[in-house]
């Protein structure tokens, strides 16, 4: 009897589990990691078209950057209109420019790293808000011997305040639409900030992947704004730009830097701000900046994003700013 051995004790279930799932985990980290190799190889076969090979309207070289700026229109008060964050820049606004009509000076506006405008790859002082508007306001002082209505969406927004706050001088009007000083990063641009794989998150979600679509028209399935044919093509040469990955995951990953929101009190010139009751900005952030600048008017639209569904109903929001 001394010689019979006790039956191997079992592993708890408990351990067992832990063990499946840790294996689990490690295969997606693996799978996630191969998924971000294979981006990360395809970005340099998409993104082969040099930025000076593409014929632009007109620029303005603002600190060594190219800002690509486009005019329509005649008029003795410009409009410059600022675009919020997508690749294709300042295209977005064909249906609001062409809603303001030919009697109204209309200047589109690149953002730096954005639309036709120099790219700007990696974190970067130039991707700040507070950068871009003085890059912006360069080009309001070459484009306009008199004070100019500004209309920003989303980002343009903000560079928008910010020149109404440290340039007040140069703008006559502000118009800023579905702007959000308060918001918090999504899902995506938190693994957007995560080094070399952030780059591929960019580039599938932002950029030219399969989700980047759903990205650039995301109401368009909910009845909200479709692109159409030539507006995608023109995407597209905006995404086919060397850098163009690198630049947009450069701006996700650099502090905004700015002096609002807590300067919006000392905008002086006559704001309007635009909210789209469907979109994505919150009723609090709209009261917040309702209450900080004095005189400001709220405009509701019952749609997703007004300047893409109501682009004459903006319009005529623009003209009631007009000298």
């Amino acid at each position: 009897m001394s010689g019979l051995r006790p039956p191997p004790s079992r592993e708890a279930p408990s351990r067992i589990v832990g063990r499946i799932l840790f294996l689990i985990v490690l295969l997606a980290l693996l799978a996630a990691v191969i998924w971000a190799a294979v981006i990360h190889q395809r970005i340099p076969l998409v993104e082969t078209v040099s930025l000076d090979s593409v014929e632009t309207q007109g620029q303005e070289i603002v600190d060594g950057v190219t800002i690509n700026v486009s005019d329509l229109g005649e008029g003795v008060t410009p409009v410059f209109l600022l675009h919020d964050v997508d690749i294709a820049g300042s295209a977005i606004f064909s249906d609001l420019a062409a809603s303001l009509g030919s009697g109204v000076k209309v200047v589109e506006v690149d953002l730096p790293g954005f639309g036709l405008s120099t790219r700007l790859p990696g974190e970067n002082p130039g991707h700040t808000v507070a950068d871009m508007a003085d890059k912006v306001s360069a080009v309001i002082e070459a484009r306009s011997d008199v004070p100019i209505v500004l209309l920003g969406v989303g980002l343009g927004g903000e560079v928008g305040a910010e020149i109404a706050v440290t340039r007040p001088e140069l703008v006559a009007g502000l118009v800023m639409v579905d702007v959000d000083f308060y918001s918090r990063n999504t899902w995506v641009q938190t693994l957007e900030r995560i080094p070399w794989f952030g780059m591929a998150v960019t580039y599938a979600f932002e950029v030219g992947g399969s989700f980047s679509d759903s990205a650039f028209a995301p109401y368009c399935d909910d009845g909200g704004w479709c692109p159409d044919e030539a507006m995608l093509r023109l995407r597209g040469v905006t995404a086919s730009i060397v850098d163009t990955t690198a630049s947009l995951n450069g701006f996700r990953v650099t502090n905004p830097a700015s002096d609002v929101p807590s300067r919006l009190g000392d905008i002086t010139a006559p704001t309007v701000f635009v909210w789209s009751q469907r979109g994505p900005v919150p009723e609090d952030s709209v009261d917040r900046v309702v209450s900080a600048v004095p005189g400001i008017v709220l405009e509701r639209f019952d749609v997703f994003q007004a300047h893409l569904e109501s682009p004459a109903g903006v319009a005529e929001v623009i003209q009631g700013l007009i000298p």
